[in-house]
């Protein structure tokens, strides 16, 4: 077995920022950067992280931790907060999917609420996850910052001979008095996932490999 290469994983998350003319539905989209909005209120980004070369050489990636970088403060003015949510898992997911999930008190990989439309997700599929509830600063109003009062863990870290993993970011607004503010910022981010490449026994790595496909056929 070769020696373990200690990697580094990363995707950029670009800002985005938005606005509503009647606090119900963000119609000022000029600075959208790649993102899309969900029903009118939600806003999604997605990409993913190649490992095909990996995968070619038959090795594992073993994630070691992952983390979340942010550049700066979410700000809504005339808003209340927003719930954020960072998914990075080895099938594909639609934002859709995904908030339909998170609509129900619940996350990908954990047993899905009797209301949520979409299927149940492998927890070991499910690589890394995050969700924060965002509220604006109550001493500061005015400047629209939110602050997380909030955050959840979820994932398994666990290891994979997939050949890209796929990346969600979920933004969606909290609706007080039935508006969602005037306008939102949502700044730059990047998850980081720190980990090594390792070449396993030609069993384990085919046994692996048969699950990768497995789950993904599942979609």
């Amino acid at each position: 077995m070769s020696e373990n290469m200690e990697r580094i994983l990363k995707i950029e998350i670009p800002s985005c920022g938005v606005g509503s003319s009647d606090g119900k539905t963000y119609d000022e989209l000029e600075a959208l950067n790649g993102w899309t909005v969900l029903f009118g209120t939600g806003l999604s980004w997605q990409g993913s992280i190649d490992l095909s070369g990996y995968a070619m050489e038959r090795k594992t990636f073993y994630p070691v931790t992952a983390f979340i970088q942010e550049a700066a403060s979410y700000v809504a003015f005339n808003g209340s907060g927003q719930t954020v949510i960072y998914t990075v898992s080895s099938i594909p997911m639609t934002p859709e999917e995904l908030l339909d999930i998170v609509a129900n008190q619940s996350a990908p990989g954990f047993t899905q609420s009797s209301f949520a439309l979409s299927s149940q997700q492998e927890w070991t599929a499910l690589l890394f996850g995050q969700r924060t509830i965002n509220l604006i600063n109550s001493n500061l109003p005015a400047l629209g910052v939110c602050q997380p009062i909030v955050s959840n863990l979820f994932g398994s870290l666990s290891p994979t001979a997939a050949d890209k993993l796929y990346v969600t970011k979920l933004v969606i607004p909290t609706t007080l008095a039935g508006s969602i503010g005037d306008t939102l910022a949502i700044p730059s981010s990047r998850i980081v996932i720190p980990g090594s490449i390792r070449e396993e026994p030609k069993l384990e790595y085919m046994m692996r490999l048969k699950r990768s496909y497995e789950l993904a056929n599942q979609v």
